[in-house]
């Protein structure tokens, strides 16, 4: 243990050394402490050589009675066997050969409707780049020794990665204005940032929370350390690595304190995910000097940090000290000991699926010569998903399955996934793209890229919309339905609703309606009341969820509720979802038929779902009544718990969308509403 220590100080200080060598700028005086108190000029003296890097070829070892929905407090758990339908089922081309109806395409030989007016390209960036959108525009260019550096300051193409509102002002989803949200108790900031896990899975939650992690009012004092700390550390966990790279660190803190150090260290670790990695080398050599007053896992990220710069440097020595110090320490990252010890030996490691990545070790095992695909296929944190997908080390491919990660991890923006699928390579014709078991040998990814980028710019609507039903099929067998669904809602805008493609109209309504389209979507329901061969109201459940989704609607609510107490009556809706739907209607104040109470009331209250701690609930509703905007956001947040509103317990959600009603966020209250909903909402076996 004590040589172990002894190799701990050698490394650390061997990076200071580095750092120095390569030109940055640091204080004269060395520190105390952690690694300059094993040194001295004799021993520095009588210390051999580190060994020489292993050869090349040398292999890198394997890594291994029902109560009323305002209050719901009693309830039982309940079986719901087989109820319900399953998710979006729907495959393009599904019923070719039979008659032509809503709930089946019409055949492949139908006469095209006239060509739609032209559509603005994906994004095509220059014109003589291979792909969509070039790393270049994305903000990221290969630097000299492996850096990365990032063009135009913090990347224009990037600034709508996180927290964005819907741009197009046809979107009924624009978020409401949020006074003060910045301001905070700072004890009670650190307390309910520390409840925050991982991102949610909510792009309403998303939005809310990227108002409060902007680094507009960080604490600036001493006395908001703590505060400042969490919500840094916050910004990490969560995706928002923009934010964390630009963190102001609490004025008054000496950069020989460690204090200092960890707000850096964190920052140096955003910057790298960023690319950026000579800016997170600047501070490096500081945070090394005061190490020895970190937190274990803080010792470990400068270890890694230290053997990041000496790579970046050429600095063989500083890497394999690193790689020898990592490996003697207990717990230590397996992801960045493999980056330390593949960079060390000159060998290219092997990535399993499992590994979990980080944005340092992801960095490490890049300048290793690890292959990309290996490094989107492992477990990546949330900052790591966040800036994958603009990664111009990635080539176009990887970067397409980087985007569609972090997109189903909500994360992304779904402009930003659009983007990525803009990159697919020019020319590639879907007709000819592998289909069927052959398909299975091709990149899925690659795949519906390419069908996204012909169906926005198809200009013929009976094809576009056979190639938008293929594009949504396949994305939803992928878990990527809602963030598809999002970026095909301005290309469904731009089709007129007639009766040769109204077969189409659920799914139109379903792309409009997460795009927040709400009157084109009523537009194609008013097409399925009037032409569907099934009959008036084939749809209608529909119209219900859109006029929930409307922040607009009339004082006179609960017109299209008939449809569903015909549902619930034959059983449509599995008995939780039929609780779920009563305790939004309820929290939204919609005057809920009676049957439909009665047909809730038959099954027992579901007891699943997520429920924060005793006391979040009754907290969450004070802060909306005393308008503590930035206080009831991490309250939502904590209530509403890691799986989003799907995932939440009907308590917990009926609370939220109260108290976002009361506090204002009407537009707010109802997309978490129809995000609670949408996914189990009944569909056609086709729609």
């Amino acid at each position: 243990m004590i040589a172990s220590d002894v190799r701990l100080k050698f490394v650390m200080a061997l990076g200071v050394c580095v750092l120095g060598l390569a030109g940055i700028a640091i204080p004269v005086d060395a520190q105390e402490g952690w690694p300059y108190s094993a040194w001295n000029d004799e021993e520095r003296k009588a210390k051999p050589a580190p060994a020489p890097p292993a050869p090349a070829n040398e292999a890198l070892r394997p890594l291994d009675g029902a109560p009323r929905f305002g209050d719901p407090r009693t309830g039982n758990a309940y079986s719901d066997g087989n109820w319900g339908r399953d998710g979006y089922t729907g495959a393009a081309g599904a019923g070719s050969g039979a008659a032509p109806s809503f709930a089946t395409p019409p055949a492949v030989d139908r006469a095209d409707l006239s060509p739609l007016e032209p559509i603005a390209p994906v994004d095509d960036g220059n014109s003589s780049h291979g792909s969509g959108v070039p790393p270049a525009q994305q903000g990221y260019v290969p630097g000299r020794a492996g850096s990365e550096v990032p063009r135009g300051g913090s990347g224009a193409d990037r600034s709508q990665m996180y927290s964005t509102p819907a741009a197009n002002t046809s979107s009924s989803w624009a978020p409401a204005t949020i006074a003060d949200v910045n301001h905070i108790d700072p004890g009670e900031a650190e307390r309910l940032l520390k409840t925050l896990s991982a991102a949610p899975k909510s792009r309403t939650l998303r939005e809310l929370l990227g108002s409060v992690l902007a680094n507009a009012g960080a604490a600036a004092h001493r006395e908001g350390q703590s505060a400042a700390a969490a919500k840094i550390d916050a910004q990490l966990r969560l995706g928002f690595v923009e934010e964390a790279a630009a963190f102001p660190i609490p004025e008054g803190l000496n950069r020989e304190s460690s204090d200092w150090a960890g707000f850096a260290l964190r920052r140096s670790v955003a910057m790298l995910a960023l690319g950026r990695g000579e800016d997170a080398c600047r501070d490096a050599r500081d945070i090394i000097a005061v190490a020895d007053g970190l937190p274990g896992k803080d010792k470990d990220l400068g270890i890694l940090l230290s053997g990041y710069c000496g790579a970046l440097s050429n600095t063989s020595a500083a890497v394999t000290l690193a790689a020898d110090v990592a490996r003697d320490r207990s717990g230590f990252d397996p992801a960045g000991l493999a980056g330390l010890e593949a960079v060390a030996r000159g060998a290219r490691p092997r990535i399993p699926t499992s590994l979990k990545l980080s944005p340092i070790a992801y960095r490490m095992l890049q300048k290793a010569g690890a292959d990309p695909g290996q490094l989107v296929a492992a477990q990546a944190d949330a900052a790591l998903l966040a800036v994958m997908p603009v990664d111009g080390l990635l080539p176009a491919e990887a970067r397409i399955e980087a985007a569609e990660k972090s997109a189903a991890a909500y994360i992304l923006a779904p402009e930003m996934l659009a983007k990525s699928y803009g990159e697919a390579p020019r020319g590639t014709d879907i007709e000819a793209m592998p289909a069927g078991r052959d398909a299975e040998t091709g990149s899925p990814a690659l795949r519906r890229a390419v069908l996204y980028v012909a169906a926005t710019r198809q200009p013929t609507p009976l094809r576009k919309v056979r190639l938008v039903r293929a594009f949504l099929d396949s994305s939803g067998k992928a878990g990527l339905l809602e963030p598809a669904l999002g970026i095909m809602s301005e290309p469904v805008s731009r089709i007129a609703p007639v009766d040769e493609i109204g077969w189409f109209a659920e799914t139109a309504v379903e792309a409009l309606l997460v795009g927040g389209r709400i009157e084109e979507a009523r537009q194609w329901l008013q097409l399925a009341e009037n032409a569907d061969p099934r009959g008036p109201g084939a749809l209608a459940h529909w119209a219900a969820l859109v006029d929930i989704a409307d922040p607009s609607r009339p004082a006179r609510r609960g017109d299209s509720l008939a449809s569903l107490e015909r549902m619930a009556l034959r059983g449509d809706f599995k008995p939780a979802e039929l609780h779920r739907l009563a305790t939004v209607l309820d929290a939204l104040d919609y005057q809920v038929p009676i049957p439909l109470w009665e047909a809730a009331s038959r099954s027992p209250q579901p007891t699943d779902g997520y429920l924060p701690p005793t006391g979040v609930l009754s907290e969450l509703q004070q802060a909306a009544k005393s308008g503590e905007s930035a206080k009831m956001i991490l309250l939502v947040a904590s209530a509403i718990g890691p799986d989003g509103p799907a995932g939440a317990h009907i308590i917990a959600l009926g609370d939220v969308i109260r108290a976002l009603k009361r506090a204002g966020m009407e537009r707010e209250a109802r997309r978490l509403g129809v995000e609670a909903l949408f996914t189990a909402w009944p569909r056609s076996a086709q729609g």
